[in-house]
């Protein structure tokens, strides 16, 4: 269930009590046109009668707090309109008794039921000061629950409507660059640093490392369509992520595709020097090799990448090995291999009149 979802189920579980519409001027001062339900939070009525209290009628403040609840749970509910024209009519009085209410929640530790009521209270006070209480509630439930993650993101969106208010994009960087989404935390970023004169070091570093991330996708998605270009974004990484195989095996893609063979394996040694288990700097190499004609070495990394893979890519390169090297036995071997993974390949079919 996504978090939205979680908290109008909770909005759900209030106790609704039906008012007349004659009724709500003399408690509320307001008119409304039918008769409305309001809610109380149950704990409310529990508590009263563990405390052994009596009572005739329920507390107004009972229904203000319950209308701040249903308002931060559920946006999509019946009286919303009707509930902040209430809360409205005494807003000072409202908010400060729901912000009290709030208080002692997360005293309490019950952030969830807290951040509720906030959300609500945000619905009537919009603020810099219950953002920044927001964001401190959705940090700590985001360690209690990562599904939150993308409720911080769409109370970020809203707060960044307030004049003036900045802090939002910077937040908004550090979630988006923590879910990958990186274009989003890059465009995020670049607001931030933009509008506010408080350039902190850590948002200058989250820019820089956001920078490098954009660059190395630049560069892996040129690499087949503009080797060149892709290389000026990869190999001034190199400086800092030198310990990155996979920057490394781009690299050594871009060269080859450029027809560069020997500086592609240079790149794809450097790779399998930090990592030797990644089976695509296995098969690059086997490329590599057997494009500078020395098969022996190229069917000796193919081989290797073939046994975890089974790729029918690999099989249909090994088969073309052994018939340089004029090994024919081999040759239909891998063939049979080949064309029991997928006798339809166009390589396959290639090969089969190569080997008749």
């Amino acid at each position: 269930m996504d978090i939205k979802a979680e908290l109008s189920e909770k909005v759900s579980k209030l106790i609704f009590l039906e008012f007349k519409k004659q009724s709500v001027p003399e408690t509320f001062n307001i008119e409304v046109m039918e008769n409305i339900y309001l809610p109380v939070r149950p704990k409310r009525l529990m508590d009263k009668v563990k405390q052994g209290e009596k009572f005739e009628k329920i507390p107004v403040s009972f229904f203000i707090e319950g209308m701040f609840y249903v308002l931060g749970g559920d946006e999509n509910f019946k009286y919303n309109k009707i509930y902040m024209s209430i809360i409205n009519a005494k807003s000072e009085e409202a908010k400060s008794y729901v912000k009290g209410i709030i208080f002692d929640e997360v005293k309490n530790g019950i952030y969830e039921d807290a951040y509720i009521m906030l959300k609500g209270l945000l619905k009537i006070e919009s603020s810099k000061e219950n953002y920044d209480k927001l964001f401190m509630l959705l940090e700590n439930l985001i360690q209690l629950d990562e599904s939150y993650e993308e409720e911080y993101l769409d109370m970020l969106n809203s707060a960044e409507k307030i004049e003036g208010y900045y802090e939002p994009y910077y937040k908004k960087a550090e979630i988006c660059y923590k879910l990958k989404k990186y274009e989003d935390a890059w465009v995020s970023i670049n607001m931030y640093l933009e509008k506010t004169s408080n350039k902190t070091k850590e948002a200058i570093d989250l820019k820089h490392i956001l920078s490098n991330i954009m660059n190395f996708d630049k560069g892996k998605e040129l690499i087949y369509d503009n080797p060149n270009e892709a290389l000026k974004y990869l190999i001034p990484l190199i400086e800092e992520f030198s310990d990155d195989a996979i920057l490394y095996l781009n690299i050594a893609v871009g060269y080859r595709v450029l027809g560069n063979h020997e500086k592609a394996i240079y790149y794809l040694n450097d790779a399998m020097a930090i990592d030797s288990d990644i089976v695509d700097i296995i098969n690059e190499l086997g490329i590599n090799y057997a494009a500078l004609n020395n098969f022996e070495l190229a069917i000796k990394y193919l081989r290797k990448a073939f046994e975890v893979t089974k790729s029918i890519e690999i099989c249909t390169n090994l088969v073309m090995c052994y018939i340089n090297i004029g090994d024919m036995k081999q040759a239909q071997l891998h063939y049979d291999i080949a064309k029991k993974i997928n006798p339809k390949d166009d390589i396959v079919l290639e090969l089969n009149k190569i080997l008749k």
